[in-house]
């Protein structure tokens, strides 16, 4: 301050003196050579700030009534170590109201190094005051928000630091080593100590990364790759991670780095466990799979059972073809010839139906299995449709007449036209 008095002592005093007068702050000088160290000089920006009429009174005036002992304390302090000093007073003005007054003071000193004078500035700082207080509050209640939103995430919110930092310059093959090797959990909530099998985030702070994300792994490795060539920024990057039972997790995460001095210094991550999300798509995808083989051996299937039917029905027409050729070629001409001899015309006639009909439509539906009809059956059937009498039959194929009246009734009954009054003979002519 002595150094500065010589510096300056060109400029005139009443230039000095008018500058502090004009001055938008408090601006006042205390002698210390005299006795209470008065306030010899005041301007008007320190009495308007104070309130008070400071020239002449003691210095103790300038920190107004019923100082903090502290304060008090601190200037006191300063004044005998020769050294600045600045304190925030709690003040009061003429008309009552309070401020907070920001007071400064400074030692001045002669040649011999000893305090003459003490020079005083005071400042308003009420209104900074409270926009500082403003921002520390939103400060805080943004934290308390984040913290409340970390605490209840559903996924996992977590920061990794590296210490040492890892190098932004460093080989892609140094800085994915030392992602494994100098990365420790710093902050971790529940939900993310749950990705990891645990309960609580306290249980995975201060553990190394490779704890749960093994370096061993070749897909991690790739993945951290891919992260490094990010400059360690990524978006759903999918890692394979060990969890506290020794299981395998399938993690989704959002990443974003501190980086400082081209230095990265941590990194900020939202995790969340897809693990049996990825294990129902390999289901799926199994599933799938086996489906679409099951798919091909039935369509492998179909295509031989239509060439099966294909086959047997080329062969029904074979066998019918060659059974109408039979009976046409072969059977019928001989009845003919045996008719033309007049010997047992009436059956020689009634053969000839009968292997008219097994030629025909009737005979196919006569002869169908689900109707579960007896050769027996079948000929009775043929016999009377041919118009003869059960005792007819009877004399025909040598049989009692009322076993003749048994197959009669057995065929209408699998006919299903028991007690239904049909007569047998219409109903097997109208087939």
């Amino acid at each position: 301050m002595g150094n500065n008095t010589v510096r300056n002592a060109a400029v005139p005093a009443k230039l000095l003196t008018q500058a502090a007068m004009a001055a938008p702050w408090g601006f006042a000088i205390t002698d210390r050579q005299r006795k209470g160290n008065p306030v010899v000089f005041v301007n008007h920006a320190f009495e308007l700030v104070s309130g008070h009429e400071a020239l002449g009174k003691s210095w103790r005036t300038l920190l107004g009534k019923n100082p903090e002992r502290k304060a008090l304390a601190r200037v006191q302090e300063a004044v005998r170590q020769r050294t600045h000093c600045s304190v925030v007073l709690q003040s009061s003005s003429k008309d009552g109201s309070r401020f907070r007054n920001e007071l400064s003071v400074a030692p001045v000193l002669n040649r011999s190094g000893d305090v003459t004078h003490l020079i005083w500035l005071q400042r308003d700082v009420t209104s900074q005051m409270e926009r500082d207080q403003r921002l520390v509050s939103m400060i805080a209640e943004k934290e308390e928000r984040f913290s409340s939103y970390v605490k209840n995430a559903t996924e996992g919110i977590w920061r990794i630091d590296f210490e040492p930092p890892i190098r932004l310059d460093a080989p892609e093959p140094q800085q994915v080593r030392e992602i494994f090797e100098n990365g420790v959990f710093s902050e971790v909530n529940d939900a993310g100590a749950r990705v990891y099998g645990l309960s609580k985030g306290v249980e995975v702070i201060g553990r190394p990364l490779r704890d749960f994300m093994e370096p061993s792994n070749l897909e991690n490795v790739e993945r951290m790759v891919e992260y490094v060539r990010n400059r360690f920024c990524m978006k759903n990057l999918i890692s394979n991670e060990k969890g506290a039972d020794g299981t395998t997790h399938t993690i989704v995460n959002n990443i974003a780095p501190g980086i400082a001095d081209s230095q990265v210094r941590y990194i900020w991550g939202a995790s969340l466990d897809v693990t049996e999300h990825f294990e129902a798509l390999r289901a799926l995808e199994q599933s799938q799979k086996e489906l679409a083989e099951k798919t091909k051996a039935l369509e492998e299937k179909n295509t031989a059972l239509k060439e099966l039917i294909a086959q047997i029905e080329l062969e029904k027409k074979d066998l019918k073809d060659r059974i109408i050729a039979n009976v046409e070629q072969v059977v019928l001409p001989s009845l003919e010839k045996i008719q033309r001899t007049n010997a047992g015309n009436a059956y020689i006639e009634q053969h000839r139906r009968a292997l008219e009909d097994l030629t025909s439509s009737f005979g196919r539906r006569i002869a169908d299995s689900r109707l579960k009809l007896t050769p027996r059956e079948i000929e009775i059937c043929n016999l009377v449709k041919s118009g003869l009498t059960s005792k007819e039959i009877a004399g025909f194929l040598k049989i009692a007449v009322h076993t003749v009246e048994k197959h009669r009734r057995t065929a209408r009954s699998k006919l299903d036209l028991a007690n239904k009054g049909i007569n047998l003979r219409t109903y097997l002519n109208s087939l």
